[in-house]
């Protein structure tokens, strides 16, 4: 964990920086290094345990948790406005790629990365392939990542004139990446979260450093030497049989959110990435057979 924004990840995000300072001038509390676990008040970070079938798709929500309030506003650990980091697909030491995005002409569909409630966007860093040797939509003499860059910042849109107002990224799923399942995955692929309190891990070559910044554009990732991050690190099961039918987010269960996207799919108002758990059968649509059972599983629970 490096006490800065890592340039490798943060693509657009200067100009949150500038808009941000240009805004506060403000003297940050000098960086450190972190080498010690948060324990305490902390931010986290957390990778989910979804179950998905080899040659299918599965839904990868990454949740990002604010700190506990600090009373000091637009500051500190419950203020973050931007985050960076790698997911490491497989986790520290895996090889292969058996996770991989759909892609269409060297980019990553745009389905397949879908940023949570609030004022921010999302930037895969690494989905860019021009000029490039490695990349996660790979042309010929490219090599495919197995690991996602990921930065989240907002506004989504800054204005041409007038002050900036950066808002908060808020506690809850801050990204759902939809990806591919590889027909020979092992039955069980790890979902890491690189950082500094990694110890004997390989962090992947172009990978980010995982950092944060607060409102007033200063860098909240450690305090003197301790981590301000907690973080869980999670993995993708490879089932038997049909999976939950209806479950997007790979949480086990089936709320109405999701049946409503299960139903605009249907009417083919969304893409089937949307969701790909209501297409067990991955012929690339959804029948009212498909629905009944999204019902069924948000009635009875997925069993």
């Amino acid at each position: 964990m490096v006490q800065r924004f890592a340039a490798v990840a943060i693509a657009g995000s200067c100009a949150w920086l500038v808009a941000a300072g240009a805004v506060r001038a403000q003297t940050c509390p000098a960086p450190g290094t972190a080498s010690t676990a948060c324990t305490g008040a902390c931010a986290a970070i957390i990778a989910p345990t979804p179950t998905a079938a080899k040659g299918g798709t599965v839904a990868i929500p990454i949740t990002f948790n604010q700190g506990p309030n600090d009373a000091q506003a637009n500051s500190g650990i419950d203020d973050v406005a931007a985050v960076a980091f790698t997911l490491g697909v497989p986790g520290t030491t895996g090889a292969g790629t058996p996770l991989t995005f759909n892609c269409t002409g060297g980019n990553i569909d745009p389905a397949a990365v879908q940023a949570g409630s609030g004022d921010f966007t999302v930037v895969i860093e690494n989905a860019q392939c021009a000029g490039r040797d490695h990349c996660l939509c790979p042309g010929d003499g490219q090599t495919r990542d197995n690991f996602v860059n990921i930065v989240a910042y907002g506004p989504k849109n800054l204005p041409e004139q007038g002050p900036v107002q950066i808002p908060r990224l808020n506690s809850g799923v801050l990204v759902t990446l939809t990806m591919k399942v590889d027909a020979n995955a092992p039955d069980t692929i790890p979902l890491h979260i690189f950082s500094a309190m990694d110890p004997g891990s390989t962090k992947p070559e172009f990978s980010a450093n995982f950092s944060m910044g607060d409102q007033s554009a200063c860098d909240v990732t450690a305090t003197q030497t301790r981590s301000n991050v907690i973080f869980t690190h999670g993995a993708v099961t490879i089932g038997q049989g049909t999976p939950c039918v209806g479950d997007c987010n790979g949480n086990h269960e089936v709320i109405i959110n999701e049946l409503v996207i299960g139903v605009n799919i249907a009417l083919t108002a969304q893409p089937v990435s949307a969701c790909p758990a209501f297409d067990p059968n991955n012929d690339g649509q959804v029948l009212i057979n498909e629905l009944i059972l999204g019902v069924n599983n948000a009635l009875r629970g997925c069993q």
